[in-house]
């Protein structure tokens, strides 16, 4: 393929491969087919770009002896907006049908005004919702809205170095730019390991442009570098193999549990500066990372890289129970979209150079405003509901006994609503608390039929994300709070029995970027193995603190489902789901009832038992859905689970103390 007039003869094909390497490392960890830790992938983007645009200024201030920051940014528009502007108008059209108009859509239309403002970073790391992060078709944005961020405030620096009269490889300028990175990566390394210096630190340190600033800068020092001495050439074969080998076995063996962008971040950032920096010396590695197939994946890396999360969030959303297939497939759909985008938008616009001066402005005023009359469309549209029924909002599918008493905690008044403590049965009868996170919600009308059958006064209080552990879960807000007025209600009703509701493995796993810290005490766990233990040690210290006067129950969390709010092209998934699509789950359940065989003042109640025969778990019953989300049980759901709740209660109240 002929290159494009105005194409630079500064290019260079291993760069081209290594952005080939870096996106193929994001699509596979997003199709969850291999690399948990493919997404360092982003990070060698980062330090390319550091070290292109490095380049570009270097050599504008080589030839003008000054900087253009009207020319930079004039680039800077045309090679960046027009892309990312189709695929977010793109992404907002097939989420009319392949999202669901009660929420997903609202969120995916205030999620595009955020990337089309480049400030996508910023509104993930004020969410405070699952699905905000994990499932959001534009959660990748975010780290263009932080490369884009760097290059407000990057040449900005460069120009007042120039006009302090400093060369850019001057030892003053090195050192500013060390003493910024130092403290970027310091800071980056404290917060990413759960350091309390400011709420959800670890989401602050992956998502904060300051603190990845020292990504970027690694590129700076490799372009500033003077070129490698020529006994560092003959050394460089197995140098580049080293930092190759690094950045795949970072890949392999990085997952969701690693800090990062901590000390973890070095591996994929040292490797790219050295493999950048021994690019010119044409020696075998060098070679291999410059061949066609890598370089073509470069050449398409930025709009495969806008396009390839969306479908993968929409395939994963219409066939929910292909878990490999569909995204796999997507990953491969998204290729012409790239090629369409690079061919027809972003090269005839990026190398025409009667696009200059006013005409940038107003091109950059289109790819503004379109997405962001777009997002308000989609919005108005989802607001009618497409003709679709919510489950959320169907009384007999949604609306639990709970729900319809207020007995959520943060909805409550201070003094308890007299409808959540419920005296069927007289003041002598035994009680039943039901406490928990938004578990215990949609368990409460098992729990109320169950009581009910045993002729048990019943009580219920939940608070939203907030599990009832040994300490309050400080990464959302209220939850302290919350847990002192449930740890109030315990008090004042004491009941002879305590059931205690939890999603656990939101608490355990990925939910969403970056971890979870599942050590109360804001430490985050290595490995799995490692987060269910601190989840284990926090849930029975908890129970051994309340079961010293009364019994308790523990209901574990569900089997995850592939339910959820209805869409256009799926409008109620009733195939039944495999056990092992909740295999973090199924572990903390295994871990939980080995823990509490010891005590004989509590049980264990897993609902699994009810809803699957051992290797598949119903979504639907009749025609009527049992789960209205990926893990919350709807009324019929919950009115399932009555029979087992009964056995395990009489089994508590009737035991011989």
């Amino acid at each position: 393929m002929p290159k494009p007039v105005g194409w630079s003869q500064n290019f260079r094909s291993d760069i081209q491969g290594l952005r080939g390497i870096a996106v193929l490392l994001v699509v596979i960890y997003h199709t969850g087919l291999a690399l948990p830790g493919g997404y360092i992938g982003v990070d060698i983007f980062f330090v390319i770009s550091g070290f292109v645009i490095t380049q570009l200024l270097l050599r504008e201030v080589e030839a003008t002896g000054r900087i253009s920051l009207v020319s930079f940014y004039s680039r800077r528009i045309k090679r960046i907006l027009p892309a990312v502007s189709f695929a977010i108008v793109g992404t907002l059209l097939i989420s009319v049908f392949a999202l669901s108009p009660f929420g997903e859509q609202r969120q995916v239309a205030e999620t595009a005004r955020a990337s089309t403002l480049f400030a996508a970073n910023f509104y993930f790391f004020l969410q405070n919702s699952y699905w905000a992060l994990a499932e959001n078709p534009l959660r990748h944005l975010w780290s263009l809205a932080v490369e884009e961020q760097f290059y407000l405030v990057f040449p900005a620096m460069i120009l007042i170095f120039l006009r302090l009269k400093l060369g850019l490889r001057s030892l003053a300028v090195v050192l500013v730019l060390a003493v910024v990175a130092i403290g970027s990566f310091f800071t980056a390394y404290f917060l990413s390991h759960g350091n309390q210096w400011t709420p959800k630190p670890e989401l602050f340190a992956f998502f904060g442009t300051p603190w990845r600033m020292w990504q970027f800068l690694a590129g700076t020092f490799v372009a500033i570098a003077p070129p490698p001495k020529e006994s560092l050439r003959g050394k460089s074969v197995a140098i580049c193999a080293l930092s190759v080998l690094a950045i795949i076995l970072g890949a392999m063996t990085f997952d969701s549990y690693t800090p990062f962008p901590g000390s973890a971040a070095l591996v994929p950032v040292v490797g790219t500066s050295v493999l950048i920096y021994f690019g010119n010396t044409q020696n075998f590695v060098a070679q291999a990372i410059s061949m066609r197939p890598l370089v073509a994946a470069g050449d398409v890396s930025y709009s495969w890289y806008l396009w390839h999360w969306p479908l993968i969030v929409f395939a994963h959303r219409v066939f929910p129970a292909s878990e490999t297939l569909a995204p796999i497939i997507a990953a491969l759909l998204a290729l012409p979209f790239a090629v369409f985008s690079l061919r027809v938008i972003e090269n005839p616009i990026r190398y025409n150079e009667s696009i200059q001066g006013d005409r940038v402005v107003k091109l950059g005023v289109l790819c503004a405003v379109a997405p962001i009359i777009f997002s308000f469309g989609v919005q108005r549209l989802a607001e009618t509901g497409l003709g679709l029924t919510e489950l959320r909002n169907d009384n007999s599918i949604r609306t639990s006994y709970a729900d319809k008493r207020q007995c959520r905690i943060d909805l409550a008044a201070n003094e308890p609503e007299t409808d959540c403590i419920q005296n069927f049965f007289g003041p002598n009868a035994k009680r039943v608390l039901l406490v928990g996170d938004s578990a215990a919600g949609s368990l409460s009308d098992g729990l109320a039929a169950a009581t009910t059958r045993l002729e048990l006064n019943f009580s219920v209080f939940y608070a939203n994300s907030c599990p009832f552990t040994r300490k309050p879960y400080e990464y959302r807000e209220n939850c302290a709070e919350n847990f002192l007025q449930i740890q109030e209600q315990i008090r004042t009703i004491d009941p002879d029995v305590l059931v205690i509701a939890n999603m656990s493995d939101l608490f355990v796993s990925e939910a969403g970027l970056g971890k979870t810290i599942v050590d109360f005490d804001g430490n985050p766990a290595r490995d799995i193995k490692e987060a269910i233990r601190f989840w284990l040690a926090g849930l029975s210290a908890r129970i051994e603190s309340e079961s010293k006067n009364r019994d308790v129950l523990l209901i574990q969390q569900p089997p995850l489902s592939a339910m959820s709010e209805p869409v256009l092209l799926q409008r109620l998934f009733d195939e039944e789901i495999s056990l092992d699509n909740s295999d973090t789950r199924n572990m903390i359940v295994a871990a939980e009832a080995d823990l509490f065989k010891k005590y004989a003042n509590v049980a264990v109640f897993d609902p699994a038992t009810v809803l699957c025969d051992g290797q598949n778990c119903r979504q639907t019953l009749n025609g009527g859905a049992l789960y209205y989300d990926g893990r919350h049980l709807t009324v019929k759901g919950s009115l399932l689970m009555v029979d087992g709740i009964v056995a395990k209660l009489k089994s508590l109240i009737e035991r011989e103390r």
